[in-house]
Order: C-alpha cells, then sequence, then structure tokens
C-alpha cells in the first residue's frame, strides 16, 4: 500500500496568510500601554516597534533562505538538524509544542472566550469549556483538510487586517485625536537620548518583539507550499511588512486619540480608543476585532505545530503514530490530535501562564541558531540549491545573530527567572530525545 504524502496545495497568498494571522494575536492590541508607562516620548514609543520590526525583518530576510532550500514540513526543526545534528531540531520541537505553540494555543483559547464573554455571558468554567470547545473545533476543521484550514485562516486574517486598517482610519479622521499628541513631549525631549540606550528601552522592546513572534511558520507547512523556492520567501518577508504597516499605523491611533498618558493608564487600549471615536458600539467593535485577532493566530498554531512534530515522528524522534497521514484528507491527523489534546489539557491545569513567561526567550535562542545554520550550511552544504539566498550576506544575518546575542543576554542580567525557565524548558528536552534516540529509525529517503 503507497504511503500517503503531504500534498503541496498552498499557494503564495496562503502561506503569507499563515504568517500574518499567528503574528497578528493580542500583543498589538495590548502592547501599548507598558511602552508608555516606560517611554515618556510618543515617537519613541513607536520608533521601538520599528526597532522590533526592523530585527525581525533582518531574521525573516535570512532564515528565508532556509526555507526556500529546505521546504519541507518542520520548518526551523529540519534547518537546525541539517545544520548541527537531530539533537537541536529535537529540542526546537520540544520547546515548540510543549510551551511555544502548546501552551500559546492554549492561552490565545482562554483570551479568545473571555472576549467572547462580552456578547455571552461566561462564568470561570465555561471560558475553559469555551477555550476546549474553540481548540478542538479548529482541530477538527484542520484534519479535514489544509485547504479548509488555510482557507478559514485567510478568511480570519484578512477580515482582522482590514478592521485594524479601518480602526486607524476612523480613528485618524475623529475630531476627538490631535496631531500634538504624537509630538514629542518635553519629558520626553528631556530623557530620549538616554531612554535609547537605557534598560527602559529595553524592557519596552520585549513588547513588540512578542506582538512580530511569529514570522517563521509559513516554513512548517512547506511540504504543502506550491513553488516553495519563490513562495516561502515571499510569505515570510512580506508577511513582516504587511505586520509593520498595520501595527505602526495601529499605535499611531492610539496616541492620536488617546494621547501617551491615555495609553499609558489605559488597560484596554485598542477599546477605550474604538470607544473614544465610535461611542458604546467602539467596545463590541473592539472586542470583535480582538477575538478575530486571537482566533487567527489561534488557527495559525493549530495549522503550525503538529506539522513540527509530524516532521520529529518521520525522523524517529516522536512517536510513530505521529508521522501518520490521513488517506483522505491528506493531513497529518494524529500529530494534529496531540497537540490539539495537551493544549486542551493545559488549558484545564491552568499551567500555560507559567509556561509562557519563558517562550519569547526559547523562541529567540532558536531564531539565532536558525540564523547561524544558514552561515554554517553555506560551509558545509555549498551544493544545496538555493533558490532565495539571505539578502545582504553576511551583514544582515550576523546582524541579526548580534541582536539575538544581546536580547539574550540582556535578559540573563536583567531577568535570570525567565531565562533560567527557558533554559530548563530546552534542557528538559533531552532525556526524551535519549530515549527516542535509541529507538530511532530514521524515515528511509
Amino acid at each position: 500500500m503507497r504511503e500517503v504524502e503531504l500534498r503541496r496545495s498552498l499557494g503564495l497568498l496562503d502561506a503569507t496568510m499563515i504568517n500574518v494571522g499567528t503574528i497578528i494575536g493580542s500583543g498589538v492590541f495590548m502592547a501599548a500601554s507598558p511602552i508608555a508607562q516606560l517611554l515618556a516620548s510618543p515617537p519613541l514609543q513607536l520608533f521601538v516597534w520599528l526597532v522590533a520590526a526592523a530585527f525581525s525583518l533582518a531574521g525573516a530576510l535570512t532564515i528565508a533562505e532556509l526555507g526556500a532550500a529546505l521546504p519541507r514540513a518542520g520548518g526551523m526543526f529540519v534547518y537546525l538538524s541539517e545544520a548541527y545534528g537531530p539533537l537541536w531540531g529535537f529540542l526546537y520541537g520540544w520547546a515548540e509544542c510543549t510551551v511555544i505553540l502548546g501552551a500559546g494555543n492554549a492561552a490565545v483559547a482562554v483570551l479568545f472566550a473571555a472576549y467572547l464573554g462580552h456578547f455571552v455571558p461566561l462564568g470561570p468554567l465555561g471560558i475553559k469549556l469555551c477555550a476546549v470547545g474553540c481548540i478542538g473545533g479548529l482541530t477538527l476543521l484542520n484534519v479535514l483538510g489544509v485547504r479548509e484550514g488555510v482557507f478559514a485562516q485567510n478568511l480570519m486574517t484578512l477580515a482582522k487586517m482590514g478592521l485594524c486598517a479601518a480602526l486607524a482610519a476612523v480613528a485618524f479622521g475623529s475630531r476627538v485625536g490631535a496631531w500634538s499628541h504624537l509630538a514629542p513631549t518635553r519629558a520626553g525631549v528631556a530623557a530620549g537620548a538616554g531612554m535609547v540606550s537605557s534598560s527602559a528601552f529595553a524592557a519596552a522592546l520585549l513588547q513588540p518583539l512578542w506582538s512580530f513572534d511569529g514570522w517563521v511558520y509559513a516554513g512548517c507547512v512547506g511540504s504543502e507550499i506550491k513553488r516553495p523556492g519563490r513562495n516561502l520567501p515571499l510569505a515570510t518577508i512580506g508577511s513582516v511588512l504587511i505586520v509593520t504597516a498595520l501595527y505602526l499605523a495601529l499605535n499611531a491611533a492610539y496616541l492620536f486619540v488617546l494621547g501617551t498618558g491615555g495609553v499609558a493608564r489605559s488597560s484596554l487600549v485598542a477599546a477605550d480608543t474604538a470607544a473614544a471615536v465610535l461611542g458604546s458600539a467602539g467596545a463590541g467593535l473592539a472586542s470583535l476585532l480582538v477575538m478575530l485577532a486571537v482566533l487567527g493566530s489561534l488557527n495559525g498554531g493549530v495549522i503550525t505545530g503538529p506539522r513540527v512534530l509530524y516532521a520529529m515522528a518521520r525522523e524517529g524522534l516522536f512517536f510513530r503514530v505521529a508521522e501518520r497521514v490521513h488517506p483522505r484528507f491528506a493531513t497529518p491527523a494524529v500529530a494534529l490530535l496531540v497537540l490539539g489534546v495537551w493544549s486542551a489539557a493545559l488549558v484545564f491545569t491552568g499551567r500555560y501562564e507559567q509556561l509562557l513567561t519563558c517562550a519569547l526567550v526559547v523562541a529567540w535562542l532558536f531564531y539565532g541558531l536558525s540564523a547561524a545554520a544558514v552561515l554554517v550550511l553555506r560551509r558545509r552544504r555549498p551544493e544545496l540549491e538555493r533558490p532565495y539566498r539571505a539578502w545582504g550576506y553576511p551583514v544582515v544575518p550576523i546582524l541579526f545573530l548580534g541582536f539575538t546575542a544581546a536580547f539574550l543576554v540582556h535578559t540573563l542580567a536583567t531577568d535570570p527567572r525567565d531565562a533560567a525557565l527557558g533554559g530548563g524548558l530546552v534542557a528538559s528536552g533531552l532525556l526524551p530525545y535519549l530515549v527516542w534516540r535509541r529507538r530511532r529509525q530514521p524515515l528511509a529517503r
């Protein structure tokens, strides 16, 4: 009986919407307030988003080379395994599926249910049940076909992009805002130069870095993208540019309407902005926007994470059953169910918040290793076909590596607890790796 394989059925729009939809979650609707509390000047608050965008773009320009050269399911699992051996690929997959997406999916599902409470009253148990139902429903949808799951992703992502753009346009067209709110404040001018190199700026940068996270995920479906040598780099780079434009527009709109003081005091800055310009209907619009954003982010995680488990299973580094592709729907159905059950379990245990505290540190550790893999494979595998070569090589990859190293060192110095949790998470994969390594029988190619 011929083995069922994943099918190349996704185009450029699909790959781009997977990334954009995964990136735009709750971050852009919540990050503005802590940034304003740390940085007094409105231009500086927008500049910190540009810095995060610049480094995310540098990472996308670099790691896109690996996606084009190694367009296989699993994304960075494949890249790290090729560059450093199966241990580092496994450690990435372990961290990605247990915490970065496993706990991330649980957190996003709970947030969706909490915002649904604006329209339908839900108690604490109801929120958990709704979150689990959301995870289960999207998992089932993606079991039924990659086209079905990605079609839903496209609709949700295009809708939330349109709502983000509409909120920004309405805000700038309203009479409640003022252009003076975007000008440097006296306090900001006095302290701005010092803040650029201060711990306050570094702390503020964490917010947009988290909000930009997700630009690598199109690579996880590399086996299902048509013309991957062209479409994967375009989707990876294009998604960062699209999100940057939306994030800058939204954050400028918040400041235009509320001013720095209003943004700093707001715990729901998008809702307060919408309410200021649209009245009572604004809160409902903002809740709908956040629900769409987090639902698209959750669906992106449901699409991509199981492909990592599938790739690990094919290499004998996870339960073999997870490499099974559904004979009718051509999806990694078992891997989808495994991640879905894990995320749902985390909803009920309530442990996802503790796990997420170290997720950003771990993600950037593997981003740095993947960028370094471009340099390693250029030397070790010169014969590897590279339809796209990292723009600005080797300067851009080295700059990105330098930023990643500085970010990790800063985190270690200023937040040793999260750094230790991140290191512990990665190290916790060593024992499972040794167990599966002993039983390993990689799939013959």
